[in-house]
């Protein structure tokens, strides 16, 4: 083999990271998925570690086999795959990477997906139903933020190299972050619904109070048990429709539409 037993620079490394950043979904297609851009992303790594470009040729036609993970995610283990390459471990690197796929993506996903997006979306969202600019950058921001995270993830796993197997196992940090995403997402996202479904009642009674007659809405009255109430249980119902009867979204979708259509021809709510 035409090695150069050399260590990378500071300028294939930055390269390689880069490229992850930028580049890593250009050429994704249906057969191989993501493993175009990652094949991209080793070149600068590859050209300093070998000589001749057979050798390189050799080792990019194993890093075009099926890759697909989180985009952001796949940053680490580009990085423990670079430092596997620099000791010449090619076939633990490339073992790295098919063992690390369906992991990565599950805490990707699950830290975009449930914790960012639903966020960033919410708040966008009431923002701009408040006519404030605000909502575009709180939006765009933490998207940003995400994006600037793969460098030093990067680096991480060309840190950590094989040891990053055990870090992604068992009850670890990332597995501890994983939970924790969940759970803030699923606690914003559930505080948040019953205050942008706005669901009021036109439902009254007259009472008499200090001689004289006033209405009382129901809405008033409820939201002076529990705010919101009334939203919270829609959305109870939904869950319990999808959940426990196993009802598809649009069939929930319509059953909604089909009471409120009912209920709002009959003038209850409004």
């Amino acid at each position: 083999m035409a090695r150069t037993n050399k260590k990378l620079s500071e300028k294939a490394l930055k390269s390689a990271a880069t490229r992850a950043a930028v580049t890593h979904e250009w050429c994704w297609n249906y057969e191989r998925m993501q493993a175009t851009g990652f094949a991209y992303e080793m070149i600068p790594v590859l050209r300093e570690l070998y000589d001749t470009d057979e050798e390189i040729c050799d080792r990019l036609k194993s890093h075009l086999q099926f890759y697909n993970t989180h985009p952001g995610a796949s940053e680490a283990i580009l990085g423990a795959c670079v430092a596997l390459e620099e000791d010449y471990q090619t076939e633990t690197a490339d073992s790295l990477k098919v063992a690390l796929m369906g992991p990565m993506a599950g805490i990707g996903d699950t830290v975009q997906a449930v914790l960012v997006k639903p966020i960033a979306y919410i708040l966008a969202a009431s923002l701009a139903a408040d006519g404030s600019f605000l909502s575009i950058p709180v939006l765009l921001i933490p998207f940003f933020i995400l994006w600037a995270a793969r460098f030093p993830l990067f680096r991480f796993g060309y840190k950590r190299s094989v040891s990053i197997i055990q870090d992604i196992s068992g009850n670890t940090s990332f597995a501890r972050l994983q939970e924790a995403a969940q759970i803030l997402g699923l606690m914003v996202v559930g505080g948040f619904v019953p205050s942008m479904v706005g669901i009021g009642l036109t439902l009254a009674y007259t009472k008499e109070i200090n001689g004289n007659i006033r209405e009382v809405r129901i809405q008033d009255t409820l939201d002076g048990i529990l705010p919101y109430l009334l939203p919270i249980l829609v959305v109870v119902f939904c869950y319990w429709m999808i959940k426990q009867k196993k009802l598809k979204p649009t069939t929930a979708i319509l059953i909604l539409a089909a009471i409120a259509f009912v209920l709002g021809a009959l003038g209850i709510i409004g």
